[in-house]
């Protein structure tokens, strides 16, 4: 049988349902529970000609989260909290022409100053990796996942109890 036939056969059956979804789940939450950390705070100034549609764009580009108010000496300099901290995120959105200047970011080799101060929200590994940085695709595979385990574990319910395991 090939490796696609074998993985069909497992989601035909309850406990393959089951094992997938609660194995998928526990791994989110290993995950989440021994990567996540603070954001850092930092500081992006925009271009005089950056549109408010443009910035919200890039925030969402570059996960900028959490915009805060504008530095009393520079009306276009707003604080974030950086959810991507990857050096190519970070080398990204610096040479971004809608930016004109990132505080608390060293220009070589890009990436966020050590000491600086945290941000008011959290991060974790999923806010690194591609598609999982969206939060609807993260949602989307974790109630796909809740899905598999709760049909699963229905169907291994309902089992009369002579299929369930050999005498």
């Amino acid at each position: 049988m090939t490796a696609t036939g074998e993985a069909a056969r497992l989601l035909r059956s309850a406990a393959g349902r089951a094992s997938i979804g609660l194995l998928g789940l526990t791994a989110l939450a290993v995950a989440y529970w021994f990567t996540y950390e603070p954001a850092p705070g930092i500081r992006v100034a925009w271009g005089d000609d950056v549109s408010l549609e443009r910035q919200e764009s890039v925030e969402r580009k570059y996960l900028l989260s959490n915009r805060r108010g504008p530095h009393p000496e520079n009306p276009r300099s707003l604080a974030y909290d950086l959810l991507d901290t990857r050096l190519s995120n970070v080398a990204a959105m610096v040479n971004d022409p809608a930016v004109v200047n990132t505080g608390d970011i060293d220009d070589e080799p890009r990436e966020v100053r050590l000491g600086t101060p945290y941000g008011e929200r959290w991060m974790w590994v999923a806010h690194r990796i591609p598609l999982l940085r969206y939060g609807w695709v993260r949602w989307t595979v974790i109630v796909m996942l809740a899905g598999l385990a709760i049909s699963g574990l229905t169907g291994l319910r309902r089992r009369p109890r002579s299929a369930r395991s050999p005498a």
